[in-house]
């Protein structure tokens, strides 16, 4: 059975995610937003990782707009925000608006974490 790490840190509201373990020379670090950072293989197709800056504060609004997507080419975009939809990106993503790249950060329950892993 796969796993994964989460970590949250209470004080900077700082939330880390792994779904896998990876070797850094071959991943990419690929920006969301100021506040989440998304990290993939370099041909980004699995998700190894996510970490979120002030998690709650992202929580409680409605939309998170992913404007660092902006500077990326249209094709890895698209790439993006398949990956963001489906397991195990879509537990803390609902993408509401890929055209204006709008989601929505949501918290999931461990049991659907380890419901999805097994």
């Amino acid at each position: 059975m796969p796993s994964f790490d989460l970590t949250y840190d209470a004080d900077e509201d700082f939330l880390e995610v792994t779904f896998a373990v990876f070797d850094e020379n071959f991943s990419r670090t690929v920006s969301l937003n100021d506040h989440i950072i998304l990290f993939t293989d370099l041909g980004l197709q699995t998700v190894w990782g996510l970490t979120f800056y002030s998690f709650s504060r992202l929580l409680g609004v409605s939309e998170t707009d992913l404007t660092a997507l902006r500077e990326l080419p249209d094709p890895q975009v698209r790439t993006i925000l398949d990956l963001l939809a489906v397991p195990p990106a879509s537990h803390f993503f609902d993408v509401t608006d890929p055209t204006g790249l709008i989601a929505r950060v949501s918290a999931p329950s461990l049991s659907s974490l380890i419901e999805n892993e097994t």
